[in-house]
């Protein structure tokens, strides 16, 4: 009996990389859809494909990229990730299908904002 739960422990630790296999993606920020109500700590970011990823960045690591001018990269928080921003970001889905964001990249701002 012992066995065979140190048999079962080892092959559930051993697959567990697999399920928690990181993802990146890119996108710009948006408004929820009209039927979600904006919640703090997510954001909804569509992919050039118009594939919408609803993503919790409450516990990310918000930085901007390289390319971003020195004089406009300062200290960010949730407040950095508004509408109209492009980024990337490095996210693990949940098993529920969440993504759950580790790494948010401020790449540039589009629209009627000032473009890096």
């Amino acid at each position: 009996m012992c066995r065979r739960v140190t048999a079962a422990l080892l092959l559930v630790f051993t697959l567990m990389p697999v399920w928690a296999v990181d993802g990146t993606f890119q996108g710009r920020v948006v408004n929820p859809p009209g039927n979600q109500p904006a919640v703090r700590g997510w954001i909804y970011v569509q992919g050039a494909n118009h594939m919408l990823r609803r993503v919790e960045v409450a516990h990310a690591e918000i930085v901007f990229a390289d390319n971003v001018p020195a004089n406009q990269k300062h200290k960010c928080n949730l407040d950095c990730l508004s509408g109209g921003r492009e980024i990337r970001v490095t996210a693990e889905q949940d098993r529920s299908g969440e993504w759950r964001a580790k790494r948010v990249e401020i790449l540039r701002e589009l629209g009627n904002r000032v473009t890096w």
